[in-house]
């Protein structure tokens, strides 16, 4: 808001009263003293950028996802394991814990050799010249505070994005079509709940509500078109088909 409100790319951080500021924080301190600033005698700018994902690919407490054979783990999961925001490093654990799962099941478990693929995913290319776009429509109406016409103009602005399709594939055109996915995922569940919960912040809803102690569940159909299930948050870790 500070930001909007001066025009600026940044806001200051003050951090010259932080004792052993060195110590604590080895890798910030190097970055800051590789472009010339002292966090103990100078103002450190600072900007929101996106970190983790809470969210992610719904899987058991063994890493299955809805697809026979495939598994997702660490921040391409959704465990449940970090509630509404994940707390500092439990990443690393998370993929210590779930990955030796996995593991264990893959071994435990294998597919015969000759699995048949199910044939009704969703199959469309955007062009990566829409990439810039929407990564800015993503961080100005889906970002740090979000609001029913935020993300209601987000949602326009993706849908006309998706007539960018095309015939030529690339990393860079899996990459973008993988983004276009995911932002419309995360704009329509943000829209959906009508509260602020952790790292999800609605200014039009800036509290939490105990109604909405829920799992939302976006699925895409084989004809391009989106639905959401919306779940009890309990021990019920079966996986949605």
């Amino acid at each position: 808001r500070q930001m909007e409100i001066t025009h600026s790319q940044h806001v200051w951080l003050d951090a010259r009263g932080i004792k052993e500021f060195s110590e604590r924080f080895p890798t910030i301190y190097a970055s800051c003293k590789e472009i010339g600033i002292d966090p103990g005698r100078d103002l450190i700018p600072v900007a929101p950028a996106s970190h983790y994902a809470s969210g992610g690919v719904r899987t058991d407490l063994n890493g299955h996802s809805s697809v026979d054979g495939l598994y997702a783990v660490g921040e391409t999961a959704c465990t449940g394991a970090h509630g509404a925001n994940r707390l500092a490093s439990n990443s690393l654990l998370e993929g210590l814990v779930f990955g030796a799962r996995i593991a264990e099941d893959i071994a435990a478990n294998q597919l015969p050799q000759e699995h048949p693929v199910a044939q009704d995913s969703f199959d469309f290319l955007l062009s990566p010249s829409i990439r810039g776009e929407l990564q800015r429509a993503m961080s100005k109406g889906a970002g740090v505070v979000r609001s029913e016409a935020s993300l209601i103009e987000t949602l326009r602005t993706l849908e006309r994005l998706k007539g960018a399709a095309t015939i030529y594939a690339s990393v860079d055109a899996w990459e973008t079509t993988n983004l276009y996915l995911l932002a419309t995922a995360i704009a329509r569940s943000a829209l959906e709940r009508c509260e602020s919960r952790g790292s999800h912040y609605r200014q039009d809803y800036p509290e939490s509500s105990s109604t909405w102690i829920k799992r939302i569940t976006q699925k895409l159909a084989s004809d391009g078109s989106w639905s959401s299930k919306i779940t009890e948050v309990n021990s019920d870790l079966t996986i949605v088909k």
